[in-house]
């Protein structure tokens, strides 16, 4: 779009919203280029990119107001160039206004690398901008740090931890450490001591007098503890009663809230389990068969979990902050401190298997560190994370994973299976009647008339049997009572179940099917 017709777009939208808009910037400026305009500049070259229009009173209902252009239009080329840091290229022109001629700047966004553009007379922590509605504001300390190592590689994984020592590492994660990468990392390792493996995984550097030390990455993935020497690196579940995450009428907010410590591998490890407890298990029925499903599949949520502890910020300004498990009624969000690192977009995360760590050495590690009681290791370390939990709800039936991402946190929400439609018009049938009980399910395409296969919900199922309590409900299917109670409160506002009781929260209340429900999945 041409600069004269941004602007006309852009005098439009002001005029309509009477007020500067966050990626519109209207200035009077009849007294020459603005101090605050370098703000604006550094906010917009920091963001998205911005639209400057000099010449235009807010105040009268943003009309044109006479200004000498040129001179105006000069200055704002200088200040792009000159007064700050690095400097920006604009795109400049003199365009009409109601027959009277503006200044009218686009401020680009700059590259990743090159962020944070700060006001050389302000200085990098004072000067360096973020634009904010219809304002510029300062960035914080964090936030300029993130942008700043945005341009290079963070080594604060590799940093050695004060006060930590090989007697903090758990001996038998180090033994089942050696003993793999001496089998399957080739002979490099084959003829190496214990101690010089240990060093060249990074698990052992060198200390600020030059002793042997222990790296963060090496205390996260193989301490016994490593929340005895930073309290806040590890995950809080909690598990909201309501999607808005408000309090009950009775004052209780929260069904589960636990914080979750350990090393990263029982981290993950128990996050999963906390997610699993708080949810139900669903079934699909084809033909013989039953199949459980998750409210979210496994493999989605270990995943998320992962890369939030993996490629998490842990710069010392974001060590206080936790890695943050949410579930809400109808979502789960898994939420870390510290934006998208590298050049990558949001959108080729879940498209294809992309690799940017901000923590490289961490991530290394945790492809041969195992998790707990299984064979399997915590991460391939293959950029397929995101891209695996996409396929995952899609196979599942359920919609794309949502991320948002700023530069002080990143964070991915997966709608639950009662709230996401299917993304693919193909679906699931029982076999056909003369299939024998082994066959496999079919898949069909929209036009076929063959039934699908029936979705069982497992209360539901329970309750075809007759009026059943919560806490027996949650004995007979295996899940905690928190999980049936909120289930149930679904199928009650679905018009699949209703209480015995007037009072449902009474001890002697029991849940029995509507007239007419059955146990096919709402």
């Amino acid at each position: 779009m041409r600069l004269a017709e941004m602007v006309a777009d852009a005098v439009a939208r002001l005029r309509l919203a009477g007020t500067d808009l966050e990626g519109i910037e209207a200035k009077r400026a009849s007294g020459g280029m603005p101090r605050s305009l370098l703000e604006t500049i550094s906010a917009f070259a920091n963001g998205v990119g911005g639209l400057v229009i000099l010449g235009l009173d807010e105040e009268d209902g943003f009309m044109a107001v006479p200004t000498e252009v040129g001179p105006l239009a000069d200055a704002v080329a200088v200040a792009c160039r000159d007064l700050v840091e690095p400097a920006v290229a604009p795109d400049i022109d003199i365009v009409p206004v109601d027959g009277t001629p503006v200044v009218a700047a686009w401020i680009p966004e700059l590259d990743r690398a090159r962020k944070p553009c700060f006001v050389k007379s302000q200085g990098l922590e004072r000067g360096s901008y973020l634009r904010a509605h219809d304002g510029d504001r300062h960035l914080t300390t964090y936030e300029v740090h993130v942008l700043v190592e945005g341009g290079g590689q963070p080594h604060d994984d590799a940093a050695p931890v004060p006060g930590a020592a090989l007697a903090d590492l758990d001996g038998d994660q180090v033994a089942r450490l050696l003993a793999r990468v001496k089998t399957v990392r080739g002979p490099v390792f084959g003829s190496v001591e214990d101690c010089d493996i240990l060093r060249m995984l990074g698990v052992v550097v060198d200390g600020p007098d030059g002793a042997d030390a222990i790296s963060l990455a090496g205390l996260l993935a193989l301490g016994r503890y490593p929340q005895q020497l930073f309290p806040q690196l590890d995950v809080t579940f909690v598990a909201y009663k309501r999607p808005d995450g408000r309090p009950m009428r009775d004052g209780t907010r929260f069904a589960d809230n636990v914080s979750i410590d350990g090393p990263i591998p029982l981290q993950v490890t128990q996050a999963i389990a906390a997610v699993e407890r708080n949810t139900l298990r669903g079934a699909r029925i084809t033909g013989a068969g039953r199949e459980d499903l998750p409210e979210f599949p496994e493999e989605a949520v270990r995943e998320l979990v992962v890369n939030a502890l993996m490629h998490r910020d842990y710069h010392p300004l974001a060590q206080g902050t936790q890695v943050r498990v949410e579930l809400y009624p109808d979502r789960l969000v898994v939420t870390n401190p510290g934006g998208l690192y590298g050049p990558i977009s949001p959108d080729d995360l879940l498209a294809v298997p992309v690799s940017s760590s901000r923590n490289p050495v961490l991530a290394k590690l945790l492809e041969d560190v195992q998790m707990p009681g299984v064979a399997r290791t915590v991460c391939e370390n293959r950029g397929t994370g995101l891209f695996a939990v996409s396929a995952a709800l899609r196979d599942a039936g359920m919609a794309a994973p949502e991320i948002h991402t700023n530069l002080r946190s990143f964070s991915v929400t997966l709608k639950s299976n009662a709230y996401s439609a299917p993304p693919s018009p193909v679906v699931t049938v029982a076999p056909a009647a003369s299939a024998t009980s082994a066959s496999p399910a079919q898949v069909v395409t929209p036009g076929d008339t063959r039934q699908p296969a029936q979705e069982v919900d497992p209360i539901l199922d329970l309750l075809a049997a007759g009026p059943a309590r919560a806490i027996d409900i949650a004995q007979r299917l295996g899940i905690s009572r928190t999980a049936v109670t909120k289930r149930l409160d679904k199928l009650s506002v679905a018009g699949q179940v209703v209480p015995t009781e007037e009072n449902r929260y009474s001890p002697r209340n029991a849940w029995a099917l509507a007239p007419g429900a059955g146990p096919r999945k709402p």
